[in-house]
């Protein structure tokens, strides 16, 4: 099982750059430039390094390309008569755009920041950044670009495997087991994982709602970045020493009567939705850590993809408790065992959550300093 869970462990740090399976650059140049020549150099040497695939586009002579990347300069607010616009001009899809010769060392930060799914956003130069496309502010904010699948699927895993969230399940199928049978025991863990599925959902859309309208954002970001830095190194202690519901992120022992209390009085499906309300906001202070990470990152925009984000997080998180209610209906485990492994690998489990929360955090870092430049 140990081995499992190091196996999981390195296979998801390399995720992100497995993810990003390449990059897609679009360079446009005029004949006869050499700082267009200095830059393709330059990013062909990368290419093999950042699986760069690139477009190049000539503009002096041909004019449809040089239409388009008027339109581009449009899009990025950039006026093509003013100093700002030339060429060599390389766009990122979708927000990036690097105007003129830049350092080897700024191009070398640019792709790593791509290769891991997270372009910075906006228009740049040799001096930093230039304007942030469709923002009436230039760079007074920290972009949406910053959450992408990899993120959200590391944070979300940190949640899901949390200790809190197997003991929570395994009490109920326990309980349920003992006095129902295996049938109503899954009927009662689909009903306790789609109720807790949709509490979060519900949680994560007020949560996120309340930040936007606060005109606080930024700020809550700066917050819950540093939150991130505080919970993966409480995690990565609990490796080393570790004590229940103390100096990690668990439920606190205060709680946890009265969310035994609530899982042994479920004995029918309205009892195990109520349940589940309740321990959704039992829940709530040992997992809330990567959910308020994913929630300032989302706070910038509600829209429909804001709330897919949200739907794709809260199946992760949820997606534990499926494997063990399906898997506790075939018989392949019981709930006692289930609950002896989670107490066996309990400090693997925390720091495989303090590894990628410490990874969630220099992305998030990251996003802060490129703000700031």
């Amino acid at each position: 099982m140990k081995k499992i869970l190091f196996a999981f462990l390195f296979s998801f740090l390399f995720s992100g750059i497995c993810l990003s399976s390449g990059i897609n650059v679009t360079f446009y140049y005029g004949a006869g430039c050499p700082h267009c020549a200095a830059t393709i150099a330059l990013l062909r040497n990368y290419g093999e390094v950042y699986n760069l695939s690139i477009e190049e586009k000539e503009v002096y002579s041909n004019m449809s390309n040089n239409k388009e990347l008027m339109e581009l300069y449009s899009t990025f607010k950039i006026d093509p008569a003013s100093d700002k616009a030339g060429v060599p001009t390389v766009f990122i899809p979708p927000k990036t755009m690097v105007i003129g010769e830049i350092s080897p060392d700024r191009w070398g930060e640019i792709l790593f920041n791509c290769s891991m799914g997270a372009c910075p956003e906006g228009a740049y130069n040799n001096k930093g950044l230039i304007e942030i496309p469709n923002s009436n502010e230039s760079g007074a904010g920290f972009s949406n670009e910053k959450l992408t699948i990899p993120v959200l699927v590391g944070a979300a895993l940190v949640d899901s495997i949390n200790p809190c969230t197997i003991a929570v399940m395994v009490m109920l199928l326990g309980m349920i087991i003992l006095s129902k049978g295996r049938q109503e025991a899954l009927l009662a863990g689909l009903t306790f994982s789609f109720t807790i599925f949709v509490m979060y959902l519900l949680m994560g859309l007020g949560i996120s709602h309340a930040i936007a309208s606060s005109g606080l954002t930024n700020l809550f970001f700066i917050i819950v970045t540093i939150a991130a830095l505080l919970l993966s190194a409480m995690e990565i202690k609990a490796y080393f020493s570790y004590k229940p519901g103390f100096g990690s992120v668990e439920m606190p022992m205060f709680l946890r009567p009265y969310a035994k209390k609530a899982t042994s009085g479920a004995t029918s499906i309205p009892g195990v939705v109520i349940a589940a309300v309740l321990c959704s906001l039992f829940l709530l202070p040992c997992s809330s850590g990567p959910y308020l990470m994913v929630l300032g990152m989302l706070a910038k925009s509600a829209t429909a993809e804001t709330l897919s984000y949200l739907f794709i997080y809260n199946i992760i998180f949820i997606l534990p408790m499926l494997i063990i209610t399906v898997a506790i209906y075939l018989g392949k485990t019981t709930a006692e065992t289930m609950g002896e492994i989670k107490e066996r690998y309990i400090k693997e489990i925390h720091l495989i959550s303090g590894i990628i929360m410490f990874l969630l955090f220099l992305l998030m870092l990251n996003e802060i300093f490129h703000s700031l430049v």
